[in-house]
């Protein structure tokens, strides 16, 4: 229990170096977090508080989706909120501590760092079966209702995200484009291709499967 604890602290803080990379690079931050992102803008309300919000938000989504299936234990997503929350904070405080140069290459190249990271800490976190991240909680919610691909269904949710925070900053901030960016277009698409070729890539060193999708 203790190596599955750390695992999913890890996967965590990965994925929160992910958003913080993300947001660092000015294309845009990762889709799960455009909204919390987009919040941030428009109320000045600090990012860790509207991540909180926001994944708060999904355990209630789940509910209504899984409905007599949703298990009481997913109500742990309550403090994967507030722990990552915290590493959101931490993390984009480490990596603006870094001094990255500030031109296009290195963004672009920021952009890419942050789609594997994100990949990957979903990769390492979510087999830990504690209880998924609440964005991560939604698509396996959906996956288990329609026993479609966790990694197909997750294209579709994070292209949901990035719609919905662009119409937020259209009328709340001052240019739609506030949260969301070429960036975030293509995390959309590449989180959930990724997160497919780490697991093929896991299977083809070790023979092993990892199960994403926790019941």
């Amino acid at each position: 229990m203790f190596k599955r604890i750390c695992l999913f602290v890890l996967g965590l803080f990965i994925m929160a170096f992910g958003v913080a990379f993300s947001i660092k690079s000015t294309f845009g931050t990762t889709p799960i977090s455009s909204i919390a992102y987009a919040l941030n803008l428009c109320t000045g309300i600090n990012i860790g508080v509207t991540t909180f919000i926001f994944n708060a938000s999904l355990i209630v989504l789940q509910l209504l989706i899984l409905r007599s299936e949703f298990k009481p234990k997913r109500l742990l997503q309550f403090i994967n909120c507030f722990v990552f929350s915290y590493f959101t904070d931490l993390t984009l405080y480490i990596v603006y501590s870094l001094n990255i140069p500030d031109n296009l290459l290195v963004n672009v190249m920021l952009i890419f760092v942050s789609i594997f990271l994100i990949a990957l800490g979903i990769f390492i976190y979510m087999p830990t079966d504690i209880a998924p991240l609440s964005g991560e909680g939604c698509v396996e919610a959906v996956a288990i209702v329609t026993g479609w691909r966790f990694s197909s269904i997750k294209i579709a949710f994070d292209t949901l995200m990035v719609i919905i925070s662009v119409i937020m900053c259209y009328f709340f901030y001052s240019t739609p484009w506030g949260s969301v960016n070429i960036g975030t277009v293509i995390s959309a698409f590449m989180v959930g291709f990724t997160l497919r070729q780490i697991a093929k890539l896991y299977n083809h060193i070790t023979g092993k499967d990892i199960n994403i999708i926790n019941k």
